[in-house]
């Protein structure tokens, strides 16, 4: 099974990949299935009538704000996202008390048609040392880029 997974993730990566001049929508989901009513979407995408123009919508359970953000920006995330090992987010799965699902998914799209999504379970900032690394460090830009922190996803 994870296999056949890892064959199909590769396979829209690359799909992905081959387009190297567009840069892909993300979107960040993290909820925390102890807390009732915990959540966090982040949606980075580009303007559709100016190729220039980037923005970053972010939904709390407490708020709602829209920040532009540069084209820079969003090519850093995009290097650290490509970073990701889909073998590395697969290799283990862990259980924890908090309940609390992580995820990024990035397309060439804003409807995430042919999308990537990578999903950890009990991310903590530990995770600097495992191999979820790559996968924190591409949540710490999106939290930058949003104007959180890590500690806001709680």
């Amino acid at each position: 099974m994870r296999v056949s997974l890892t064959l199909v993730v590769y396979f829209f990566i690359a799909n992905i990949y081959s387009q190297n001049d567009e840069i892909p929508s993300i979107r960040f989901h993290h909820q925390n299935g102890m807390i009732i009513g915990s959540k966090v979407n982040v949606l980075i995408y580009q303007d559709s009538r100016d190729k220039d123009l980037f923005f970053v919508n972010v939904e709390t359970s407490k708020s709602k704000n829209r920040y532009s953000i540069s084209r820079e920006e969003v090519l850093a995330l995009k290097e650290a996202i490509y970073k990701i090992s889909p073998n590395d987010v697969i290799k283990e799965d862990r259980s924890c008390l908090d309940g609390s699902d992580t995820e990024i998914e990035f397309s060439k799209d804003i409807i995430f048609f042919n999308s990537v999504k990578y999903s950890v379970n009990c991310l903590n900032s530990g995770d600097d040392k495992t191999v979820w690394k790559d996968f924190l460090n591409a949540v710490n830009l999106i939290l930058d880029l949003a104007k959180l922190k890590f500690s806001d996803l709680k």
